[in-house]
């Protein structure tokens, strides 16, 4: 017990058996113990924002020029889910130089109207070329396009039409000078001309009024033949006879698109029992050569439709040896239909147009036949 009469020893014993401070702590952490519990303001806080990549890239790109068509961008039907979308491509006309004739794969949604279509097609040029001269949307058209041949003899499609509306999935954009007029303001012009007040005012003589009507007229013929042929490829569904070898007449359903022609008989209600049986037939469009009005007898009509029967064949020949369409020997038959007069006339003219814009190689074989067949009769009438 003496040790603990030893006051040095005992003054080292306190000092290395109690921890009465922290040596490890830096200066800068030592405060005075009325500052250890200082209130902090939460508004002095500094928040640390994380941004991406992306975000960066785009605040350091502040000099690229904005889009203008940005607009049209809600139209893209890409990666669009449960939306019902179309899908185009456009053959750019207006390019130059190494881009001539460059093409353009869009996606847009169906609901989306042409003039809708032709700006998301501006907003993508944009994109790919930024020091392009573009134009607002009005001043472009879009027109029907086959084997990168824009067929610019047709009127645009319409601008206020839905682009579900149309079958094409090839167009080609062509830029006017001018903005175009759809059909519907070319006839409310028309309408507004009629008016007293609007003639009194826009009248300037009566010569260049008659021009001016005069080519309204010619502009809204050329437009309701440009509508009618646009929606020539619409499937649609008519009532008419077919006329058998026996001469029985079958009431059945011709539904047509653009591409290919049904034919399905209508079971009669009256009888179990029924001379001539039709079976259902389905032909190709591409083997569809011609249509054409035979007879009128009343209010009945008849018409027939002409098809090669061995499409599939001589085109698959073809296809092996090399050979033509036009070198090839097709046959052709025919159906026989009767209808009313109106109705034969729509059908007719429906099928016609179809052709016109497919221009198939059955098509192309028969009118070449037809041309024989006309140039053999010639000659014999001359050598009589």
């Amino acid at each position: 017990m003496a040790l603990y009469d030893n006051k040095y020893w005992l003054l080292s014993h306190i000092r290395n058996s109690f921890i009465s401070s922290d040596d490890t702590v830096t200066n800068n952490e030592k405060s005075d113990p009325n500052n250890m519990f200082e209130k902090v303001d939460p508004k002095q806080r500094v928040k640390i924002v994380k941004k991406s990549l992306l975000s960066q890239k785009l605040e350091e790109c502040t000099n690229l020029p904005k889009n203008p068509y940005m607009m049209y961008a809600k139209f893209d039907g890409t990666g669009q889910l449960n939306v019902p979308t179309r899908r185009y491509k456009i053959l750019l006309t207006m390019l130059e130089n190494d881009y001539k004739n460059d093409s353009l794969d869009v996606s847009c949604i169906a609901s989306a109207k042409i003039i809708d279509l032709i700006g998301l097609i501006l907003f993508n040029v944009r994109n790919r070329h930024a020091n392009l001269t573009l134009h607002p949307p009005t001043h472009y058209g879009l027109y029907i396009t086959e084997e990168d041949e824009v067929y610019r003899d047709l009127p645009p499609l319409d601008l206020k039409e839905c682009v579900a509306k149309f079958g094409f999935t090839c167009l080609g954009l062509v830029e006017h000078k001018e903005p175009i007029v759809s059909f519907d303001e070319s006839n409310k012009q028309t309408s507004d001309n009629d008016k007293p007040e609007a003639s009194d005012k826009k009248k300037i003589g009566k010569e260049q009024s008659k021009t001016d009507e005069s080519k309204i007229t010619t502009d809204l013929e050329v437009m309701a033949v440009h509508k009618k042929a646009m929606e020539a490829p619409l499937y649609q569904s008519f009532q008419v006879n077919i006329i058998t070898k026996m001469r029985y007449r079958v009431e059945v359903h011709l539904g047509i698109s653009g591409e290919k022609i049904e034919i399905d008989p209508i079971q009669p209600k009256t009888s179990k029992f029924f001379l001539s049986k039709q079976k259902p037939v389905s032909c190709h469009m591409d083997s569809v050569a011609w249509c054409e009005i035979i007879d009128s007898k009343g209010s009945k009509t008849v018409f027939k439709v002409f098809y090669s029967s061995g499409y599939g064949n001589y085109k698959m020949e073809n296809e092996v040896n090399n050979l033509s369409p036009l070198q090839a020997s097709a046959s052709f038959k025919h159906f026989d239909f009767e209808a009313e007069h109106n109705i034969a006339e729509e059908i007719v003219d429906k099928i016609n147009l179809i052709l016109d814009l497919r221009s198939s190689h059955s098509r192309k074989e028969y009118l070449a036949a037809r041309e024989r067949n006309l140039y053999k009769r010639k000659s014999f009438n001359i050598s009589k």
